[in-house]
């Protein structure tokens, strides 16, 4: 049945889908300025030199700040190395540039700058600390791992004010600048291939550990949290030896550990994946493709379809290179790898809304019943025909919602519970909760709590502009950020407002978040059917 809206209605949508575009699939349109209404803020002393920040909103804010060197040059596809130091004060009041990476829509050019000389980490302080040592909050973005900046997460104000705590935010090399995998690389560099993004954000770990006191926090209390391929890169430190010590505890938001087609992927699958894309490239020949590819132009090195997101199915993930990564992060979870990991995992209602609107609206298609079933055949291959008779286009008013609906249940909803089990299987205390609120409403773009929903109630601003929330969306906003805070605090995230909130190994309830009420329901794995996605090991 068509939707009738007016324009008022439909440009809402759409601007959404912009910020959508870019919580999920990169940064864009926005230069890397300096806050504006900023006064000159404190200095401080880092690895590297002395630091001015800036005030805004309450908070002091350290914009820009080298943790590592330049990616480029002899060190594209290698591990981080350390900064070089600088002389006098710098002013940290801007963020970096991007690192390298493709528009994430056709339509939408990346105007923030970009460089391999990117891995700069943005820090955010109380003005008015509570305490000598606050606890530390570290944000992955999301971005399928192959788009993405900190500077579109670029205001957690009201989190770090009244929740007295520090996040930061680091950049991460992305795409094969990031996940290249060949034999030679293992060979070069001790064993690990494919995971240089991966090391990246070890390397910011470990400078924020070793400035902790520069900030007035506490090094060995440093909380993880993450969003889509920022929730998989939590999952993917937490399989990582070379990750062991540095964080005390976990948020996962909608970039489940388990079955993603974000996990880590094998040597032989992503030594595939990286010959094909090196000889996409003109790069064929196994003796001379790694020295062509580094004498290769950035913007070379982006003239690939893989460095876009155009399918479930994606090329570049983090490797299981038995070095940084030595097994599944379900694997991992299931041996115990957060015994002593305090957990929180969640997902929203509605997740595959945000992959219709920019995988098919924003190209102008809408999928009917036969590209349904073959979008069906390609992603799910040997189960497909098992998907689609659980999932058929009649039981739902089109086939863009059984798309949506299969999108939610198998990417998202169901590996959050494969996570929460495999967790609570290796002694870890995991609360899970389902985001249900619906900040476009049921529009026909970006209908109920899409993919990306939540990023707003955690971050008082994204891209450089305040996000404005109703009065009960608000509500729901700072209950969040005060849950997210309490657990950076004590390893326990429930709250008045969310308690009770199951967490043992023996409880199935999942927290259910809206404006409209909070509650716990124990109908998660049979609304979402995860009896028929427990025996798919692998999405996309």
């Amino acid at each position: 049945m068509p939707v009738d809206v007016g324009i008022s209605q439909r440009v809402r949508p759409l601007r959404w889908m912009v910020v959508v575009a870019v919580l999920v699939v990169g940064a864009v349109g926005f230069p890397a300025a300096g806050p504006a209404g900023a006064d000159e803020g404190p200095a401080t002393s880092v690895s590297g030199g002395m630091i001015r920040g800036a005030r805004v909103d309450g908070v002091i804010q350290y914009l820009g700040v080298p943790f590592a060197a330049s990616t480029g040059g002899v060190n594209r596809f290698a591990p981080p190395r350390p900064a070089p130091s600088w002389t006098g004060v710098r002013a940290a009041t801007a963020h970096g540039p991007q690192c390298p990476q493709s528009s994430p829509l056709p339509w939408t050019p990346a105007v923030q700058p970009a460089s391999e000389d990117c891995l700069s980490i943005d820090v955010y302080v109380p003005e008015h600390p509570a305490g000598a040592e606050l606890p530390i909050m570290v944000w992955f973005y999301g971005g399928a791992f192959v788009l993405g900046s900190n500077a579109q997460y670029d205001s957690p104000a009201r989190l770090v004010r009244d929740g007295q705590v520090i996040v930061a935010i680091p950049n991460y090399r992305l795409g094969p600048f990031g996940f290249l995998a060949l034999p030679e690389l293992a060979a070069a560099e001790g064993g690990m291939t494919g995971t240089f993004g991966t090391l990246d954000q070890q390397a910011a770990l470990r400078w924020i550990r070793d400035n902790a006191a520069a900030f007035g926090g506490n090094p060995d209390n440093l909380t993880l949290f993450g969003e889509s391929a920022g929730g998989m890169s939590v999952c993917t430190q937490l399989a990582s030896p070379t990750a062991r010590g540095l964080y005390a505890k976990a948020i996962i938001e909608s970039g489940s550990c388990a079955r993603s087609p974000l996990a880590p992927a094998s040597k032989e699958q992503a030594y595939q994946r990286s010959a094909d894309y090196a000889a996409g490239l003109g790069c064929a020949e196994a003796a001379t493709r790694l020295a062509c590819l580094r004498a290769l132009p950035a913007d070379r090195m982006l003239d690939s379809p893989t460095t876009t997101l155009h399918t479930m199915a994606v090329t570049w993930t983090p490797v299981r290179d038995d070095v940084v990564v030595t097994t599944s992060p379900e694997n991992a979870l299931a041996d115990g790898a957060a015994r002593d990991i305090p957990l929180v995992v969640g997902s929203n209602a509605d997740e595959g809304a945000t992959f219709l609107a920019l995988l098919d609206f924003a190209h102008a298609t809408v999928p009917d019943s036969a590209d349904y079933v073959d979008w069906a055949r390609e992603i799910f291959t040997g189960n497909a025909d098992r998907v689609l008779q659980r999932y058929p286009v009649v039981a739902f008013p089109t086939p863009a919602e059984a798309k949506q609906h299969v999108i939610t249940d198998g990417f998202f909803a169901c590996p959050a519970l494969f996570t929460t089990r495999a967790a609570r299987r290796g002694g870890a205390r995991v609360w899970q909760y389902q985001f249900n609120d619906a900040p476009l409403g049921h529009n026909p773009i970006l209908p109920g709590a899409f993919h990306g929903a939540e990023v707003p109630y955690v971050f008082s601003g994204l891209l450089g502009v305040p996000i404005p929330l109703p009065p009960a969306a608000d509500r729901l906003s700072q209950r969040i950020q005060q849950s997210w805070a309490q657990f950076a605090y004590t390893g326990n995230p429930e709250t008045p407002a969310f308690a009770p909130w199951p967490s043992a190994s023996d409880t199935t309830g999942t927290l259910e978040l809206g404006s409209d009420g909070i509650t716990v329901a124990d109908s998660f794995a049979r609304r979402h059917q995860c009896d028929l996605w427990s025996d798919i090991g692998h999405m996309g």
